[in-house]
């Protein structure tokens, strides 16, 4: 080998061992952790405000079906007014606006209007029935009013009649005396006699006249009474003529299919000359209330307590630009539902301008007052066997207690009473204990600085 090269050689084979024998730099480990600081407490009395936000929909403030009370078909749609398209668009339609008492649609049942006819007809008859009868009473009133005066004249025929007997009566006696005297003959006597006997014979007759004329007043009064009770019974039958015919205007009625309040038609299931069935129970048309609308919230039921009526909701709309709405808890169910054992709670909501649609989701948020209660940074209470602890300082050492908590505002913690070592009884807080916190940062019976 020639010189240069052994001495490279050579040169080359003591870096290598150099570099065999330096010593690796140790790789640098992560930096240690900075130390938890830990604070001490005392439970402080406040009231918080409990923060409930849930999501909830929004419903009609009412939506009704409109069906067809009679069976018939659908003669004409409803033109909307509000619509300026074609002819054959204008008609009402899903997202048509109605007002209350707008026809929607005209149905026919062209038996219906012939019936109308017949019963108009049959109150024409009752009402000539009617004044038949009012004359017939008048009639017999008349007659009544003839017998009156006729029992009269014979009351009239009597007391002349008695007068006339009265009379002759007087005459045979005075006769009879004469004839016992011998100043006149008998024969005059007789015919004296036979004048008393015809004037009592006339008497007699007169009273049965009169008898007769009662008896006809009687029969004329019982005519008359007949024709009083004609008269209401004509009444009573135009009545029912007039009932038949407003019947048959209600039915006519239901052939005009109204709004029954100012909203909009959601649903149309008819067309021009369908046939509709007043059994099958099918709606034709549907229309929802907007103005308001309903916001429903399912309150859960570790918050069901706090939701009241009249309490402030704020409601946000993620389809509609602008600004959080503000309103009030209109009613709740106040049961919860058996299934979710939630709290059913709504919220009415102005919707002047129809941008709020039924179906659309919303963000509701409640705030509730919570009453004053002792509370704790909410870091100050952790877990240790599925139970809630503090840990409360003495002599200087963290003593885990259990603990018996309220509710919580995500700041602070409500904590009723706790529970020290060896003891089965509950301590209420009164202010004075001293709580270290985070929890998570401490165990039972660490040194406190």
């Amino acid at each position: 080998m020639r010189p240069d090269r052994l001495s490279l050689l050579i040169g080359f084979l003591g870096i290598v061992a150099a570099g065999c024998n330096r010593e690796q730099a140790a790789p640098a480990g992560p930096p240690a952790p900075a130390a938890v600081k830990i604070t001490v407490v005392n439970p402080e009395m406040r009231a918080l405000k409990r923060v409930v936000e849930q999501p909830g929909t929004i419903q009609p403030f009412e939506e009704t079906a409109l069906f067809a009370r009679l069976t018939s078909y659908v003669g004409a749609i409803a033109e909307d007014p509000s619509k300026k398209d074609p002819p054959h668009a204008r008609q009402i339609d899903r997202g048509s606006l109605v007002r209350k008492g707008q026809v929607l649609a005209e149905l026919s049942v062209p038996e219906l209007e012939e019936e109308l006819k017949q019963k108009q007809a049959l109150v024409k008859q009752a009402a000539a029935e009617v004044a038949q009868a009012d004359k017939a009473l008048v009639a017999a009133g008349a007659t009544v009013a003839a017998a009156s005066e006729s029992v009269g004249e014979a009351e009239a025929g009597v007391v002349k009649a008695q007068a006339l007997y009265d009379r002759w009566q007087s005459e045979v006696s005075r006769i009879s005396g004469l004839v016992k005297g011998g100043i006149i003959d008998a024969q005059t006597r007789d015919e004296t006699q036979n004048q008393f006997k015809a004037s009592e014979a006339g008497r007699n007759e007169a009273t049965a006249r009169v008898a007769a004329m009662r008896a006809e007043v009687k029969k004329a009064e019982a005519n008359r009474d007949k024709a009083a009770a004609d008269v209401d019974a004509a009444k009573a039958r135009q009545e029912v003529a007039r009932a038949n015919v407003g019947e048959v205007n209600a039915r006519r009625g239901y052939l005009k299919i109204v709004a029954p309040y100012d909203g909009v038609v959601t649903r149309r299931a008819v067309n021009t000359g369908d046939l509709v069935s007043a059994t099958e129970k099918l709606p034709l048309f549907h229309v929802a209330r907007t103005d308001p609308v309903r916001v429903v919230i399912q309150v859960p039921e570790a918050d069901a307590g706090l939701v009241a009526v009249g309490q402030d909701v704020r409601v946000s709309l993620q389809a509609v630009a602008g600004p959080a709405e503000t309103g009030k808890v209109a009613r709740t169910s106040w049961s919860l539902e058996p299934g979710s054992r939630t709290l059913w709670t709504e919220v009415d909501l102005p919707n002047p301008k129809g941008l709020v649609r039924p179906g659309m989701y919303v963000n509701a948020r409640l705030t509730a007052e919570l009453p004053a209660a002792w509370t704790v940074p909410a870091a100050a209470v952790g877990k240790a066997a599925d139970e809630s602890v503090v840990y409360l300082v003495e002599a200087g050492k963290a003593v885990r207690v259990p603990v018996q908590l309220g509710r919580g505002d995500g700041q602070l913690t409500q904590v009723r009473r706790y529970k020290r070592p060896g003891s089965s009884d509950w301590t209420d807080f009164n202010g004075s204990e001293s709580v270290a916190s985070p929890a998570a940062s401490l165990s039972n019976g660490q040194p406190l600085p």
